[in-house]
């Protein structure tokens, strides 16, 4: 049971806590739980209670460190030293992600006063960012985790797909090795790339590219957000990717970006950067950022099964750190 679904279950009546906090188990040493004011709380008990108390409050969110509360836990009253993160905001989203994010960031650290304050400043960043999201930047998305979803049972994409937006390549299988994922609702399979992507010494450059046609009855991009969470949940940085849109996006306008599957899988082809029309050298002294938009509807495409391969065969040769 995840999370979320674990909190309903236990706080679902959105009840205050009878003691400072009510609290139930998640994980080893995660506590999640109320307050008194039916604020959302993860709760983690301190391994230096002698130390100095710490106190901060943001619009969204507060922190206190090295506390002494009195809370339930499973029915039993205890007393403890601990950091507790708060939740301050009253929309069930921000409520779910507050949740999602703090225990995966706390997971991944050794729960240290100083571990608890740098989840905290994380989830101030995240829940400050209100930026708005374009289409294109959405059908971008789409067909990234659409990719992340197709490909999971045979070579697990997901471990691989970049954490921060805004890189080189989408996928970096290796040193040597990346994919970078393209999408178009247009007729022709026509694609914008910086040359650096499709000329360079350093890599081997495969491209998957997609051409994707709406459909009111088609896969929504809240139906690949939701499924690909599901595979990318263990890790915080790329969570708090799906995680951003899921915040920023309204449910009605994921849900309401609909594509054919069947078109979808029928026109999704991997190519190699190397077969792809380009300027024929590495950009010359002086030269940055270079960008045009390259025709693939005459390139020849190499099947599924090839990329598969070379996926396999780096994951034999290098273990994937």
């Amino acid at each position: 049971m995840n999370i979320v679904d674990l909190f309903r279950l236990h706080f679902g009546t959105n009840t205050p806590a009878t003691n400072d906090f009510s609290l139930i188990e998640y994980g080893s040493r995660i506590l999640i739980g109320v307050d008194k004011a039916s604020y959302v709380c993860v709760v983690v008990k301190s391994a230096n209670p002698n130390r100095f108390p710490l106190k901060h409050k943001t619009q969204n969110m507060s922190i206190e460190c090295n506390v002494k509360v009195h809370y339930s836990l499973h029915g039993n009253a205890f007393n403890d030293v601990v950091h507790i993160i708060r939740c301050l905001s009253e929309k069930q989203r921000e409520k779910e992600l507050f949740l999602e994010l703090a225990a995966v960031l706390i997971q991944e650290s050794d729960g240290s006063e100083e571990a608890i304050m740098d989840t905290f400043n994380t989830l101030r960043t995240f829940f400050n960012d209100k930026k708005e999201v374009s289409d294109n930047e959405l059908i971008g998305l789409y067909a990234e985790l659409y990719t992340i979803c197709r490909y999971e049972a045979c070579i697990g994409l997901g471990k691989y797909w970049q954490s921060r937006d805004r890189m080189k390549f989408d996928f970096s299988i290796s040193d040597k090795i990346k994919l970078e994922v393209k999408a178009t609702t247009k007729n022709s399979r026509t694609h914008h790339f910086r040359h650096e992507q499709l000329m360079t010494e350093l890599y081997d450059i495969y491209v998957l590219s997609y051409m994707l046609r709406y459909d009111d009855e088609g896969l929504s991009l809240y139906d690949v957000l939701i499924a690909s969470k599901r595979i990318l949940e263990v890790d915080s940085r790329k969570l708090i990717k799906i995680n951003y849109i899921l915040k920023n996006v309204s449910e009605d306008r994921l849900k309401g970006m609909r594509f054919n599957k069947e078109f979808t899988e029928s026109h999704r082809h991997f190519y190699q950067a190397a077969d792809i029309p380009k300027f024929n050298q590495v950009a010359p002294m002086g030269v940055a950022n270079a960008e045009y938009d390259c025709v693939l509807d005459t390139v020849s495409y190499i099947d599924d099964q090839m990329f598969i391969e070379i996926v396999e065969s780096i994951k034999r040769e290098v273990p994937y750190v």
